[in-house]
């Protein structure tokens, strides 16, 4: 193998740069720190919508309610005062 490849000497600082490298360190800067910034958005919307329901191709749950039927017999089962209610078709 070779060698590892250390820089020839210490980078210059921030005052001893020209006008373009200063801007070329800026950018950077600014392109690390944006790219943090997506990845890290992306991590946190992918952990909280996966595996969340409504994730078919429709994109919505329905929710089907059932109604009630409209008399409910209050006396005890076996007695004679309680009429059959009549049967509604369910379709």
């Amino acid at each position: 193998m070779g060698d590892l490849w250390q820089p020839d000497g210490p980078r210059p600082a921030w005052r001893e740069l020209d006008s373009p490298a200063r801007l070329r360190r800026a950018g950077r800067v600014i392109a690390t720190v944006a790219a943090i910034g997506l990845a890290l958005g992306a991590w946190s919307l992918l952990s909280t919508t996966a595996g969340a329901p409504g994730d078919e191709p429709g994109g919505s749950t329905v929710q089907e309610l059932e109604e009630a039927p409209d008399a409910i017999p209050t006396t005890r089962p076996g007695s004679a005062d309680v009429e059959p209610t009549p049967a509604v078709s369910i379709g």
